[in-house]
């Protein structure tokens, strides 16, 4: 390889490893920035609590003004750092009984009933044991394995059983027996029913309907958040029902599926939107919350829908709002978690408490503001185009673009006009695009006194201003250190490891027959005192005729 290629590809890997170690660098510092703030939250700012009374009918004979019927929910931060890193996620996708398994496997033992998800055939897969008397007398234990698709139900996985693509499946009241199945691809409901050996379809969505998401009781990140129910007995259920189940879609709106018919009904409520520091007057999707949990309500015997309630973490996890529908999902009661200042005993939202209220926030405010700087302004000004597009959870993750910045939250505000969402947050952009440019000249100075050449020191400058520090750091390690000699075809200083000149681009040996680009003019040499006096005409005449 030739020498210039072995230095190019010097540099390049040097700058790829300098921009990962720079990035994680950033990344923990960050991290610890946030967990430090969620820290500052007291204990009595971290829940909300709600009176649903009015939405439950006293049973008779019991007092008439009716029982106080509170849910409340509570924000645990101290959770977010290590829920946002995904460790759990990872590990729960890989345990083969767990319920976010890619497997899609349930069973409580080995003698126990067998259900999972077979990916390669597209199929699901029950797997019990029965037992089956002999003539005599004793009992054997016969494995019995049924395979189910779209079209129905079988004892080999035949092409007639047809084939899950992208399926979701629910356990409602942990009944193996008859599993609820919602196919992305398909876009349908089943119901597999392995008693009595059949499929059930339900009717096509829509192609206007946003597809949904999860069904049963929608929660995303439990550890983070949860509601619980606050009342003196147990006289009302709440959560699933055995004949009537929670859809929740991805445009963030609350349905009721039957699961007799495994149709839809009409919309029971919404995600709530927490307060953000930069809001953004968009609706709020579930990829849009760090954690949410949604609870239906059923009266009498478990058969008389009230309402639900819906408790929502924000993306940051510095704001939790809880939102009561009732059972025509009209918003019915919301309630935001507050802290209370001891000066003047005022409420004001978490969310400004976390940031610049609470002792130490504001540093912590100016701590994120200043790494956020010192990322590579090019990945910046990404993150404020693509930030709404990045789910929360994997947010607090990312290494390169920074959905949760000051600039990204102001970029989600896709609801207003560009231009002013443009402006206002140039005051985030702005900062990194100093740090760049300042480096810039400073690597293009060195460049140009080291003898660099035009285009490398163009290339130089160019990457520095859009990745600032990574390039800088880069630069300083790979910059030309070995010594210079003068150039046989330019004239001007070359690298003696280069195998030819970076300024002519000329060999070392220059054959004799090309002319060197440069000469060295000089003024006449003046005459000096040693030199013979000359000779008169009259004197060269004589020697002539001599």
């Amino acid at each position: 390889m030739k020498t210039r290629k072995s230095s190019a590809l010097y540099v390049l890997a040097t700058g790829v490893l300098v921009l990962l170690v720079t990035v994680l660098v950033l990344f923990w510092a960050r991290w610890g920035c946030e967990s430090a703030r969620y820290g500052l939250l007291p204990e009595e700012a971290r829940q909300v609590k709600i009176d649903t009374s009015s939405l439950i009918k006293p049973k008779a004979g019991q007092d008439p003004n009716g029982i106080p019927f509170h849910f409340v929910a509570r924000m645990r931060p101290e959770q977010v750092p290590g829920e946002a890193l995904g460790v759990a996620q990872y590990q729960k996708a890989h345990e083969v009984d767990s319920f976010k398994s890619s497997a899609y496997m349930w069973s409580r033992s080995d003698k126990d009933p067998r259900f999972y998800f077979d990916r390669s055939r597209g199929v699901m897969m029950f797997s019990s044991t029965t037992q089956v008397p002999q003539p005599t007398g004793s009992v054997v234990l016969k494995n019995v394995v049924a395979y189910a698709g779209p079209e129905g139900i079988g004892d080999t996985p035949s092409r007639k059983l047809g084939r899950f693509r992208d399926p979701v499946v629910r356990l409602i009241v942990g009944d193996l027996d008859r599993p609820i199945v919602y196919d992305r691809s398909l876009r349908r409901f089943f119901a597999i029913d392995w008693r009595g050996k059949t499929v059930q379809q339900g009717p096509p969505l829509p192609d206007r309907a946003a597809a949904p998401v999860d069904f049963g009781w929608p929660c995303k990140q439990p550890g983070c958040l949860y509601i619980s129910l606050d009342t003196p007995e147990p006289h009302y259920t709440y959560g699933r029902n055995p004949h009537r189940v929670v859809v929740l879609d991805a445009a963030g709106t609350i349905h009721m599926l039957d699961l007799d018919t495994l149709e839809y009904t009409l919309s029971l409520g919404a995600l709530p939107a927490p307060a953000t520091l930069l809001p953004s007057g968009r609706r709020v999707t579930p990829d849009d919350l760090f954690a949410f949990e949604v609870r239906p309500v059923f009266v009498g015997k478990g058969d008389i829908y009230a309402g639900c309630v819906v408790a929502a973490l924000s993306r940051d996890a510095t704001a939790m709002k809880l939102e009561v529908f009732d059972a025509n999902g009209m918003s019915v009661a919301r309630k935001e978690t507050t802290f209370e200042k001891l000066t003047n005993f005022e409420s004001i939202p978490t969310m400004a408490a976390l940031y610049y209220e609470l002792p130490g926030a504001l540093v912590l405010t100016a701590t994120k503001f200043v790494l956020e700087s010192l990322h590579p302004p090019v990945l910046l000004w990404l993150s404020y185009v693509t930030g709404s597009s990045i789910e929360a959870t994997a947010g607090h993750r990312s290494l390169f673009v920074l959905p949760n910045s000051f600039a990204a939250m102001k970029g989600r505000d896709v609801e207003s006009w560009w231009l002013p969402r443009f402006v206002a947050a140039l005051p985030f952009l702005l900062p990194g695009v100093v740090v760049g440019i300042v480096l810039a000249r400073l690597v293009g100075g060195h460049a140009r006194r080291a003898g660099l050449a035009a285009r490398p020191r163009r290339l130089w400058i160019a990457a520095t201003a859009l990745l600032a520090v990574p390039a800088y750091v880069t630069y300083q390690l790979t910059r030309p250190k070995t010594a210079r000699v003068t150039c046989q075809n330019c004239g001007r200083d070359r690298w003696v490891d280069w195998e030819k000149c970076h300024h002519c681009g000329s060999a070392w040996l220059v054959p004799e027959l090309i002319p060197p680009a440069w000469r060295v003019i000089g003024r006449p040499e003046e005459q000096t005192c040693n030199d013979p006096a000359p000779r008169s005409e009259e004197t060269i005449s004589r020697e002539f005729e001599v």
